[in-house]
């Protein structure tokens, strides 16, 4: 049998779908509410026990903070010099932890753990405050962002994300507070102090970009401002549109002037001190070259839905948002729209390419609680399938670098694609491979009842993947990405009094696990290393190389790993002997 619901056909409800459409039980949603907390603590306290300090990003930040510490400077370094283009507070933070904990890495990452966690629990406010007749939207907002890959990914990331996307979230929930509830007074006016906080602390963490965002969002007027909270199919639900509202904007532009005041008087005494600074490039990569760290070609832009996994292949919330699509969208879920927009426009002027695009996790984890805690979506039977499918492929490729011989892979990766094959991928070891396939295979298998279950099942598979990646840590990878061998042996060559060098583009990647008084120089191509060999014949450059470590031209001081490339401590007389030959990239 089949009713008419509105203008939809849809099969009479049977027993099953009754029993979906039941609403959890407390006890379930008391376990709801822990589950995206305990999956913030399973990725962030893996990564602290299993993973040191690894990315560029990661690097760049230390060896910045390390410099400041030893010249007792509030100034960002770059490259070792001190200049203004970088925006301070991440590495004021860590300097402030670094006098009362000591020097170490662990401050500086549970920094970004304790950001990570404080933007999860205010994503659910923020989610609650738009829509506070829809108590649900707070847990699946929650369980959204703690199960998104780009959150899992920066939890205990050493740079400027966690905290930049905490600072973000927060000046967008006091914006949900003085959109929407009605305040007056004393409040809106502890509203007001919030947000204008939150704009400087989010101007001084990422630059530039946050002026495209919440200012931008902030300056498009609702209708209705501070009508109360939206309710579903109320007459004339509030439009947002341009218009200057003397009540909203007048606050507005007061809460923008701490920012505006602090950032030029920043610049101007960076000036006046004699650095480089200027008002553009305050936090701009476009201002800057492009490093491993940032990635800053176009090209990277297409590996944002890698971001976006699992949500972005998971069939649910496409449908939730067709059905979506046939109703007219809130007011709430407008501005949620108006915040993806602002976001993705400060990650493009950011010039971080897909760095930048980072913040929009927090917009779309508000827009898919919405879709889900306002709709009816039927189970399906493996529905998870899709997103389980890639974890399986994944562990199935870690499973097979443990059988086929790695360099017949390198020959296949060089024919197809003109580069090496990254060598930690022969570290791999088989333990990560089974992981991923069983429990991949077991999550694909299951099919709960009831939406918000099923909704944490899929939230568990990018958990699922930085789990193996930490597990694969201490035992196999570590050896590749941990880069203290190399950066102590620059140590001792720098206190016997030798100048050290690096061939090629340098952002500070040993500086602060070598504890070294002053960054390498940069050598951008052969012709200055070989001038800088012969003004320095007891010095040394650093080169990475691929390709067999046996045939190397002449005797290196040391020879080791750095992440995916062999790397090689040359005298500079084996540089001026061979002519420049001994920093070839392949052998």
């Amino acid at each position: 049998m089949a009713e008419r619901d509105g203008d939809t056909l849809r099969e009479a409800p049977t027993l099953d779908d009754a029993d979906e459409r039941r609403e959890p039980g407390a006890t379930f949603l008391r376990w709801a509410f822990v589950a995206p907390f305990l999956l913030w603590a399973i990725v962030g306290f893996g990564a602290l026990l299993g993973r040191p300090p690894t990315a560029p990003a990661e690097l760049e930040t230390l060896s910045a903070a390390w410099h400041m510490w030893q010249d007792h400077s509030w100034a960002p370094f770059r490259n070792g010099l001190s200049g203004g283009d970088q925006p301070p507070l991440t590495l004021w933070a860590i300097l402030l932890g670094w006098q009362a904990f000591g020097i170490g890495d662990v401050w500086p990452r549970v920094l970004g753990l304790g950001a990570s966690l404080g933007t999860l629990w205010l994503t659910g406010s923020a989610a609650l405050s738009l829509w506070p007749h829809r108590a649900m939207t707070e847990l699946y907002a929650r369980i959204l962002l703690s199960g998104v890959m780009a959150f899992v990914l920066i939890v205990t990331m050493v740079q400027v994300e966690p905290l930049g996307l905490f600072f973000t979230t927060l000046g967008f929930h006091a914006l949900t507070r003085l959109w929407h509830a009605a305040t007056r007074n004393m409040v809106s006016l502890f509203w007001w102090v919030i947000f204008a906080a939150s704009i400087a602390l989010s101007l001084f963490t990422i630059g530039n970009a946050a002026w495209a965002m919440l200012p931008v969002l902030a300056a498009i007027a609702p209708r209705q401002i501070g009508a109360g909270p939206e309710r579903e199919n109320a007459a004339g639900s509030a439009r947002i549109m341009l218009a200057f509202r003397p009540a909203w904007h007048m606050p507005l532009i007061l809460s923008l002037a701490p920012a505006i005041v602090l950032w030029v008087g920043w610049i101007l005494s960076l000036r006046i001190a004699g650095l480089p600074a200027d008002f553009l490039s305050f936090g701009n990569g476009w201002f800057h070259q492009a490093t491993e760290a940032t990635r800053r070609e176009l090209w990277s832009l297409a590996l944002v839905p890698v971001l976006l996994y699992p949500w972005i292949v998971w069939k649910t919330l496409w449908r939730a948002m067709e059905k979506q699509l046939r109703a007219r969208a809130g007011r709430s879920f407008r501005l949620c729209l108006g915040l993806l927009g602002v976001t993705t426009l400060g990650g493009l002027l950011s010039g971080w390419q897909m760095q930048g695009m980072i913040y929009i996790v927090l917009p779309l984890s508000l827009l898919g609680a919405r879709l889900l805690a306002t709709q009816e979506i039927r189970a399906k039977d493996f529905h998870a399938i899709v997103p389980s499918l890639l974890a399986l492929l994944l562990g199935l490729f870690f499973f097979l670098m443990n059988i086929i011989p790695t360099a017949h892979l390198d020959a296949l990766w060089r024919q197809f694609f003109d580069v090496p094959l990254p060598i930690w991928i022969g570290g791999i070891g088989m333990t990560s491979g089974l992981v991923l396939l069983v429990a991949g295979y077991g999550i694909a298998q299951l099919s709960p009842m009831h939406l918000l279950s099923r909704t944490i099942q899929v939230a568990i598979l990018p958990v699922l993947l930085m789990t193996c990646v930490n597990i694969e840590f201490p035992f196999n990878l570590r050896q590749f990405f941990d880069l203290e061998p190399v950066a102590e042996r620059l140590r001792e060559l720098e206190d016997a009094g030798q100048p050290l060098a690096v061939f090629g583009p340098y952002r500070g990647e040993f500086d602060y696990y070598g504890r070294l008084v002053s960054a390498p120089v940069s050598l951008p191509d052969r012709a200055a290393a070989i001038a800088w060999a012969k003004a320095n014949p007891a010095g040394v450059i650093v080169s990475y190389f691929d390709g067999s470590p046996l045939r190397l031209p002449a005797l290196p001081y040391y020879r080791g790993v750095a992440r995916d490339r062999w790397v090689a401590i040359w005298p500079t007389s084996a540089v001026v002997e061979t002519e420049g030959k001994a920093l070839d990239s392949d052998f």
